[in-house]
């Protein structure tokens, strides 16, 4: 585009403010429109028994006791704001649109935040020559409820064969039937002046189910459609105003 801007042939004032502005503003959502794709994880843990002692970090009220729990925690991030390794088994990504959702015993729990989410794969072999891979999901966020950072954690660890996610950014959904072991936790700290932290209350519990799910979006073909027609229009006008200035009055 920047080529067709400043192409020796058109004169040089061919081209209102106005368009020339509204011109740059789409190059911009080209540009942006073709980097970034959006990230979706979903990381699922359920179980018949976890201890809470959460007192006010959800909205809907204190968490005391030992119950059944279904956790769902989903992070949406721009790739743009992704750390991640060579071979992709860790990633940070900031700036990530947060949803938690706790269901207890038939009662639903649920947070929305902006925040950090990391995974990783790592991998163990133990004196037997036995391989075991562990995958965790942390998220870390301000609950603007009661204390100053939340974390969660959901894992698994599972015998390699059994491991479906070969990278942490790879379009993937994997059920894990047999792990080795799985769970979660909740920590929610007040944090000091002096950084150090306090902690106010967590969740911790075994899961017998666990599930992971990543989606990337892409850019839709009618958005490249629409910044095309718009390039068209830009084109047009540009034209038409050149020949105005060269016809005679």
């Amino acid at each position: 585009m920047n080529a067709f801007l400043d192409h020796p042939s058109l004169p040089r004032r061919r081209m209102p403010a106005a368009l020339r502005g509204t011109a740059a503003l789409l190059a911009a959502l080209a540009c942006s429109s073709a980097m970034a794709d959006i990230y979706t994880i979903t990381t699922h843990t359920a179980g018949s028994t976890a201890a809470f002692n959460l007192p006010g970090l959800f909205p809907e009220g204190d968490i005391v006791g030992s119950r059944a729990f279904d956790l769902t925690v989903t992070s949406v991030f721009d790739s743009a704001n992704v750390m991640t390794s060579v071979d992709n088994t860790w990633m940070q990504a900031t700036d990530a649109d947060l949803q938690i959702s706790l269901r207890l015993d038939g009662q639903v729990y649920s947070l929305d935040a902006i925040g950090q989410v990391s995974s990783q794969i790592l991998s163990d072999t133990d004196g037997a020559g036995r391989t075991t891979k562990r995958f965790y999901q942390s998220i870390s966020f301000d609950p603007d409820t009661y204390g100053d950072l939340a974390t969660i954690q959901q894992y698994v660890f599972t015998a390699a064969d059994q491991f479906g996610i070969k990278s942490v950014l790879e379009p993937a959904t994997a059920y894990y039937a047999d792990p080795l072991t799985k769970g979660f936790s909740i920590f929610d700290w007040k944090v000091a002046p002096d950084m150090d932290p306090t902690l106010l209350g967590d969740g911790t519990g075994l899961a017998q189910r666990f599930d992971y799910n990543l989606v990337v979006t892409v850019p839709e073909p009618s958005t490249y459609a629409m910044l095309g027609a718009g390039m068209v229009l830009l084109a047009a006008a540009a034209r038409r105003r050149s020949k105005a200035a060269a016809t005679p009055g």
